[in-house]
């Protein structure tokens, strides 16, 4: 729409329902209960006969965010829909209930609504008799949506006045939770998802699944997320974390520090209220000696993430084989061995003969160093080392020069302006000469720097990364999809490695004489 053109026809008598124009309605209700979303049913209802009534209108459709609230804009994707609609030139006017629907926060009101009349497009809001067409709309939007932000902060207020009541009380807030019903403030167990807590807890107590395996065990026997998805580790993570589930009572774990962007921000455990619930607000799924031995495998498990993280190359180089070393006789996988004995000289062996001993499989023993060896010889084969290493040397010297010369140009502009100071009288001829001479050190140090790059901790560096050994696990991880282990003649000593690639048809055979 051409705003100005469209403003002259209004001061000659005409009206918005005069013109054509293509028209969208936008709801929105906050919470998704059965009420809220009869009443939006109702709005679209209204909107669409409101439209339809106009022979001059074309109705684009409707933009509805269910269960949204109206502080932030950024988790209401209808309404962004809208708005990229809008700016592409699907839509000339929108037509929504209130301000308060179409955003609380003032800033965003005002921002979009400008927004959208800059691209042609005008909002009517029906309820606050407000028109973004006119000029005086945006001081009234202004007004409007300042009280709507307002109401939202007493709300806030009135919500976390009735937060510490319950609290006092004893009662359960938060959310629904899964294995429990709640109403008035106290839980009672759901029996249809209790076995999924139970499940969780006993399976992972046991220090042998991971959340990913037990999410899949939980879908095979048919329990899935409210959304129909499988559970996510986050998740379960969470619901291990829970207290409530071996009957404690918890509040006071977050707060909301900003009641326009619901950001949150976890309390500190001494200000957290956890506590064992003696009033059946909050009855437990699970006893408490299993919810403690699933949160020691828990903490076990993030301590171990935490060494790997700190020393992520050895454990990278554990990995290299893991999955992809196959026996021909039981289609199991290899297993890395590096107990204390074998702490420096790693061993692959097949599952079989770890858990059943020769009895299980006769297949080789073989050192994670013979596989090294051959795996650095293929890659000796298509990649010059030498060429890496010489082409990372040059780019380090070149950034070494750029970042020398961008520190002598800084020391140039303070000495140029060290003597503006001094012909403006701000410094003394003493303080002046003082740091000039300074300065002067500074940079005949880095012209002499410049002359000789000190290149032993990068050649250090680089002798290390560029080392065929450390680049064997991303070769193989790329590469190779599998090694198929087979003996010859029946004799554990001489065996082959058939080697499938990822990327070719063929693969390729290796003779080891062990």
């Amino acid at each position: 729409m051409d705003i100005i053109k469209a403003r002259e026809e209004l001061i000659h008598g005409k009206t918005i329902y005069d013109m054509k124009l293509k028209v969208a309605d936008y709801g929105r209700v906050s919470t998704d209960k059965e009420e809220q979303l009869n009443s939006l049913d109702n709005q679209v209802n209204f909107f669409k006969e409101y439209i339809d009534t106009n022979p001059n209108w074309t109705h684009i459709g409707s933009y509805i965010d269910e269960g949204i609230s109206g502080t932030s804009i950024k988790k209401r994707d209808n309404f962004l829909r809208m708005i990229k609609d809008a700016k592409e030139g699907k839509i000339d006017l929108i037509i929504t209930k209130e301000i308060s629907r179409f955003s609380r926060n003032t800033i965003d009101s005002i921002k979009y609504t400008q927004e959208l009349l800059n691209y042609g497009v005008i909002v009517l809001f029906l309820s606050d008799n407000i028109n973004t067409i006119y000029p005086d709309s945006e001081f009234r939007l202004t007004l409007m949506a300042s009280l709507a932000q307002d109401e939202v902060r007493k709300l806030s207020e009135r919500v976390k006045f009735g937060i510490k009541r319950s609290i006092k009380d004893g009662k359960v807030g938060g959310s629904h939770l899964t294995g429990y019903y709640k109403k008035n403030g106290k839980l009672t167990i759901n029996e249809n998802e209790a076995p999924i807590i139970k499940t969780l807890f006993t399976m992972y107590s046991t220090n042998e699944y991971s959340f990913k395996e037990i999410s899949k065990h939980l879908a095979s026997l048919g329990y899935y997320t409210k959304k129909g998805k499988t559970y996510s580790e986050p998740t379960l993570k969470k619901m291990i974390t829970n207290p409530r589930y071996k009957g404690y009572y918890t509040a006071n774990l977050s707060k909301i520090t900003d009641y326009k962007t619901h950001k949150k921000t976890k309390i500190p455990p001494k200000e957290q209220i956890i506590y064992k619930d003696n009033k059946g607000n909050v009855p437990a799924i699970i006893n408490e000696e299993l919810w403690n031995k699933a949160n020691e495998v828990l903490q076990k498990r993030n301590k171990h993430w935490n060494k790997v993280n700190l020393n992520k190359e050895n454990y990278i180089k554990e990995k290299t084989y893991t999955s992809k070393i196959f026996c021909s006789e039981h289609n199991t996988t290899f297993i890395r061995s590096a107990s204390c004995k074998r702490k420096n000289n790693p061993t692959w062996q097949c599952n079989e003969y770890l858990r059943k001993g020769i009895k299980g499989c006769i297949s080789p023993i073989i050192k994670e160093d013979i596989l090294n060896k051959i795996f650095i010889k293929q890659l000796n084969n298509i990649i010059n080392i030498k060429d890496i290493y010489n082409s990372l040397l040059e780019q380090y010297k070149k950034l070494q020069l750029k970042s020398q010369s961008f520190d002598l140009n800084n020391l140039y502009n303070i000495k140029n302006n060290l003597l503006s100071l001094l012909t403006r009288q701000i410094i003394t001829e003493e303080e002046y000469i003082k740091e000039k001479n300074n300065i002067d050190i500074k940079i005949a140090n880095l012209k002499a720097d410049k002359q000789k790059i000190n290149i032993n901790n990068i050649n250090n560096y680089l002798n290390n990364k560029c080392s065929l050994n450390n680049l064997i696990s991303d070769y193989t991880n790329i590469f190779i999809d599998n090694i198929l282990i087979e003996k010859i003649n029946n004799n554990r000593k001489i065996i082959k490695l058939i080697i499938n690639y990822k990327f070719a048809k063929n693969n390729e055979c290796v003779i080891i004489n062990l």
